[in-house]
């Protein structure tokens, strides 16, 4: 015998709903949102992959451009020539030109000045 909540005496009596056929069904529910919520979370860390994944390679692409140019500026430029090329024979006219020496001359030096 079992003392009942009112202070009386008499069979154990269990309280309505709370049968083993009820909790089993109250363990299968929590199962089924445990396993819902499981694969909800997979479907959602699999989107967020993908995205950090498809932005990661952007972030990439870009970097390596930004890297490519930043080595082509870290490259030294091609010295600027000043003047005429010091390897080239150039002709010039001397015909009636003020000039020193002999016209038959076999080397003639041709000065050029521009004075501005």
């Amino acid at each position: 015998m079992a003392r009942r909540r009112d202070g009386t005496e008499g069979p154990a009596m269990r309280p309505s709903g709370t049968g083993a056929g009820w909790q089993q069904f109250l363990t299968l529910v929590g199962l089924a949102a445990v396993l819902f919520v499981g694969i909800q979370n997979w479907y959602e860390t699999r989107k967020l992959q993908t995205a950090f994944g498809e932005r990661f390679g952007a972030v990439d692409n870009r970097l390596t451009q930004l890297a490519t140019k930043v080595d082509q500026a870290a490259r030294p430029a091609a010295p600027a020539q000043r003047g005429p090329d010091p390897n080239k024979v150039y002709q010039v006219r001397t015909d009636n030109a003020p000039s020193e020496g002999p016209k038959i001359a076999p080397i003639v030096i041709a000065e050029f000045s521009d004075f501005q």
